[in-house]
């Protein structure tokens, strides 16, 4: 009789046991979903870099490709993608004419941010960079192996950078030929959006 109590008691917490395992098994197959990593908030197609008042001036250095903005702790930072980046006579003699960049985006709290670049003659490339209209701080540098243009700002200069809860969205870029459109992109769909401070394939420090 001792034998035939201790087996029903046994089945009887295997039985116990058994759903509360099944319950666990279940809750930790379940993954936790990965953070959305933000990438090419703006995308333009390729090979349309072309001067609006004179076609025959097609160039490379003028097609916008792609656009992003990232922030971080301490930088915010933002990328233009251009097909070319090579302003000299032998390779595109048109940008002595003089060329210009600009890249935005709006804030949910209510600034315009804009982000400038511009060259002529042979000479270095300029840049510049406001936050409604008012210039700030920017370090610019031009890659040429990737063909980016990117602006590093910091987040301690923009006193709205500050504030909490900021998202940028109405991303735009347009490049030009002595001051005339050559190419010009927005974002699709205009709910496109980036959260401040959340992950991004550009990295702000």
């Amino acid at each position: 009789m001792r034998t035939r109590s201790v087996l029903a008691a046994g089945v009887a917490l295997a039985l116990l046991v058994a759903p509360a395992t099944g319950a666990v098994a279940k809750t930790a197959a379940k993954p936790k979903p990965k953070p959305k990593v933000y990438c090419n908030l703006l995308v333009d197609p390729a090979n349309d870099g072309t001067s609006s008042i004179m076609p025959a001036v097609h160039s490379a250095d003028l097609d916008i490709l792609s656009a992003d903005i990232a922030t971080g702790p301490k930088t915010m930072v933002a990328v233009l993608r251009l097909g070319g980046t090579n302003f000299n006579a032998s390779s595109d003699p048109w940008s002595f004419l003089g060329y210009s960049w600009k890249f935005g985006a709006e804030s949910s709290l209510g600034q315009v941010y804009n982000f400038s670049a511009s060259v002529d003659y042979g000479n270095p490339v300029n840049s510049g960079a406001t936050v409604d209209g008012v210039g700030v701080h920017a370090d610019f540098v031009v890659d040429h192996a990737k063909n980016t243009f990117t602006w590093t700002i910091k987040r301690s200069d923009v006193p709205s950078l500050g504030r909490p809860k900021n998202v940028f969205h109405s991303f735009y870029a347009d490049s030009y030929f002595e001051s005339a459109s050559a190419d010009s992109t927005a974002a699709t769909p205009a709910s496109d959006i980036y959260p401040d401070k959340a992950l991004s394939c550009v990295h702000a420090s």
